[in-house]
Order: structure tokens, then C-alpha cells, then sequence
């Protein structure tokens, strides 16, 4: 099933992407940097489980469409390297994906809501002096968000969002960040 969603998910993007320019609805692209919260398992040359646990400087690029209250994004983001030591070995994972979205919205003025899920497409990255396989994951996770934001002259918008990438049994990734996006089209 995993090996079917992200060929569904991208031909959701491009049908509902085709509907709003066909009704002449709104485009933004944007991005932002923000804070990775990342605790991350990972396996020891002795066969134990550790916890990588650190915080990083996380960004994203985005574009999405979408109508008043509803939309989609999607976009690409890096959540940092995130680094820890156990017993003398060094370790660290970076982590970056893949993401697309449905978000809904609700504004009130140039003062708006919204929240938002969708799916995550991991990859890790770890290394190490003493991780027992190292190397890249992949992995396909459930991202949702919540946020708040401001319109500014009718084109720039600005947001403050968080984001669960990964809330798994042995991995929690978050992002707090500030976006900003660019409004082509019509705003309502």
C-alpha cells in the first residue's frame, strides 16, 4: 500500500491544483525556518537502543492553492542534523522530506487559522561512530499542523505553525517556525 500512496497523494495534488487555477483561486509559494524538536531511536554497535534527542534549525519551501476555507500544500523541508553521544560514540541523524497536505482555514480580517494533515516522506540519515547500520531510512509519516498568521498588504502572508512529521513509537519530530508566503491570485 505504502508503495501506492505517494503516486495517489501526487495525482490528488496535480487534480486539485488543476480545479483552483481553472476557477482562478489562489497560489502562494513561500518558506521559512523554524526549530526542530527530534527525538530519534536508533540502534548502538552492541545491539542497544539509544535516543537521539536534540533540537536543530529546521527551514521549508512550499507552494500551495487552494480556496477561502480550504487548500492544499505541499513541499520540501530540511528538519536539521541532530546529533548525541552515548557511551563515547558519537552519533547524529539529518533528517528531510517530502510533504503535501489538505489545510483548512478560517480569517477573520487580515487575521487568520489554520490546520492542517497530510503525509510526511521521510528520509534519515545516520551516522556514527557506533551505529550499528548506518546509513539512509525512508519512511512515510502522517504530518499534521496547527497555526496562526497575518495578511499583510493583500499579498504577503505571515505565519507561526507547528508541525508533527513523526509521532511513532521511537521517533517525535516537530517544527515550530515562522513562514512567510508570497499570494498570487486572488485572496477570498
Amino acid at each position: 500500500m505504502k508503495n501506492y500512496l505517494l503516486p495517489i497523494l501526487l495525482f490528488s495534488f496535480c487534480t486539485f491544483s488543476s480545479i483552483q487555477f481553472a476557477n482562478a483561486q489562489s497560489f502562494k509559494i513561500g518558506g521559512g525556518i523554524g526549530n526542530t524538536f527530534a527525538d530519534h531511536k536508533l540502534t548502538n554497535i552492541s545491539g542497544s537502543d539509544f535516543n537521539v534527542s536534540d533540537n536543530a534549525l529546521a527551514w521549508k519551501v512550499f507552494a500551495g492553492v487552494g480556496k477561502k476555507f480550504l487548500g492544499i500544500e505541499g513541499g520540501y523541508r530540511s528538519l536539521g542534523k541532530v546529533k548525541a553521544n552515548d557511551g563515547g560514540y558519537d552519533y547524529e541523524s539529518k533528517i528531510t522530506g517530502w510533504d503535501v497536505s489538505l489545510r483548512g482555514k478560517i480569517q477573520i480580517g487580515p487575521i487568520f487559522g489554520f490546520a492542517k494533515a497530510g503525509a510526511f516522506w521521510a528520509k534519515y540519515e545516520n551516522s556514527g561512530s557506533g551505529v550499528q547500520q548506518p546509513g539512509t531510512e525512508n519512511d512515510t509519516r502522517f504530518l499534521w499542523g496547527v497555526g496562526a498568521g497575518i495578511i499583510l498588504a493583500e499579498r504577503l502572508e505571515l505565519r507561526l505553525e507547528w508541525e508533527a512529521m513523526d509521532l511513532s513509537s521511537d521517533t517525535h519530530l516537530s517544527t515550530l517556525g515562522l513562514t512567510t508566503a508570497v499570494i498570487l491570485g486572488s485572496n477570498d
